[in-house]
């Protein structure tokens, strides 16, 4: 690493989080020191996930951050994060802004290189450097929501998304894990209980669990159970829970504690792999998904609160497809509207719902879940 000093001040934070950090196979230690010192970059130190380097200069923390996993072959299992702000040397390696990019390398997929907002301000547009479209993520142990780019660069290969799938049942397992497999999904491991899923979770760390929700031995509630668990300690998987029954109180319980990464679908959604796909690759990304059966069934059962009565016929359709887990976007494509009309009916949702900006929650999850709330039964 730079044998430079470190000075209080502004920095750009590049956190390489440690998945495959601790034995590089492709990246010799003298190359990773040589690379960053040509990017101009000092040592912070190590992070619970990783290793911290600072840079005076946005752009260069990036362009190394390209370097790293182009260097990575064939293909890279380090994931890269990137934010900007005030590094303090007595505070070392536990400085926000090395906090932030640290969360951010958390929530990065293999090969990925994840920029808060701020930096792909700083930089600006430069003809080397390209940025995916920005989204809004829910970083891991920490509250309110940050936006990100994701860092483009040549020809880079598309994430394959991974998957762990849980079910008592071999038919299903087999079932969904060719339907994936058909799709491009890499199925890491399947298991027949909790404990079995639990163990290659922890194993392969997949984007996803797909768990149903319904296992032995008693065949209540242990697939919810093991996706809190999972949750709690993998903030980074994602779980989507599969139910036989429509019930808003699983609804609820699966995304209540923390809504980023988590889904609920019934389990009939499966045949319909663009359905189950989709569902699967919003929950990889940080997004909520709710089953569209479940989320129409709570706006048609939640007319007793005063507050949802409020809502016009077109902000319940709205808010239905914001249940599913739809972006701004594809809500404007399906009722064939600007993306502007739909931002302002959901500002007026919020805005009746009485959430505020301020309060730092998901409001688009908080939003769903004041319908999962209304429909607990009494």
């Amino acid at each position: 690493m730079r044998s430079g000093t470190l000075q209080d001040g502004t920095y750009t934070v590049l956190v390489v989080e440690g998945r495959r950090f601790g034995g590089r196979d492709d990246l010799t230690a003298r190359a990773w020191a040589a690379l960053v010192e040509r990017h101009g970059g000092v040592d912070v130190g190590e992070t619970t996930s990783g290793s911290a380097v600072a840079f005076r200069s946005a752009g260069e923390a990036v362009r190394c951050a390209v370097e790293i996993q182009q260097a990575e072959r064939p293909a890279s299992e380090l994931a890269l994060g990137v934010h900007a702000g005030e590094v303090h040397v007595a505070d070392g390696a536990e400085a926000t802004a090395v906090q932030l990019a640290a969360r951010l390398a958390q929530l990065a997929g293999p090969g990925e290189v994840l920029a808060s907002a701020l930096v792909r301000q700083l930089i600006g547009e430069v003809a080397d450097l390209r940025f995916g479209d920005a989204r809004e993520v829910s970083l891991p142990g920490l509250a309110g929501r940050m936006v990100v780019n994701e860092v483009r660069w040549g020809e880079r290969r598309r994430h394959v998304l991974r998957v762990v799938i849980a079910d008592d049942a071999a038919l299903v397992r087999d079932g969904v894990a060719a339907l994936l497999r058909a799709h491009g999904v890499e199925v890491a491991a399947t298991a027949c209980d909790s404990e079995q899923l639990h163990e290659q979770v922890a194993r392969h760390r997949p984007d996803v669990a797909l768990v149903d929700i319904r296992m032995p031995p008693t065949f209540t509630d242990e697939g919810l159970v093991a996706a809190e668990r999972i949750r709690a300690r993998f903030p980074e998987v994602g779980v989507l829970v599969l139910s036989q029954h429509l019930d808003a109180r699983y609804a609820l319980r699966v995304a209540h504690a923390n809504p980023a990464r988590t889904g609920y679908l019934l389990k009939d959604r499966v045949t319909d792999s663009r359905v189950l796909f989709d569902a699967l690759e919003r929950i990889a990304d940080g997004g909520c998904v709710i089953d569209a059966a479940v989320a129409d069934g709570l706006v048609t059962r939640a007319s007793a609160l005063a507050r949802i009565d409020e809502l016009t016929d077109r902000e319940r359709q709205v808010l239905a497809l914001v249940a599913e887990g739809r972006s701004n976007r594809a809500i404007a494509e399906l009722l064939v509207v600007t993306p502007k009309t739909v931002e302002t009916h959901i500002g007026q949702i919020f805005l009746k719902l009485g959430l505020r900006a301020a309060e730092g929650e998901d409001r688009r999850v908080a939003a769903v879940l004041a319908y999962l709330q209304a429909a607990r039964p009494a």
